[in-house]
């Protein structure tokens, strides 16, 4: 009979780091869809505050090996640079 081991740590991160993406899609559509001024401003901070949490969790999956992402080439980078600058204007 196995035993259960229980969740790791890899999961418990991986669940985290996708409640928080799920978190944020949901807080950033009450922004977009908010009458109120003032609960999209609070919307708008808690989302910031998201992104924050997000990336530690992301940096520490990353120092662990539980997040591996392949790097861009720079040119792909900078291309795409361009194109949210072109857009903004």
């Amino acid at each position: 009979m196995a035993q259960n081991q229980g969740l790791g740590d890899k999961e418990i991160v991986t669940a985290l780091l996708n409640s928080h993406k799920l978190g944020a899609n949901a807080l950033n559509n009450l922004i977009l869809e908010s009458v109120d001024p003032n609960l999209r401003q609070d919307a708008t901070q808690i989302l910031y505050r998201t992104y924050q949490h997000q990336k530690m969790i992301w940096d520490y999956m990353s120092s662990k090996g539980y997040y591996q992402v392949e790097a861009a080439p720079q040119q792909d980078i900078a291309k795409a640079q361009q194109q949210l600058q072109q857009g903004m204007q």
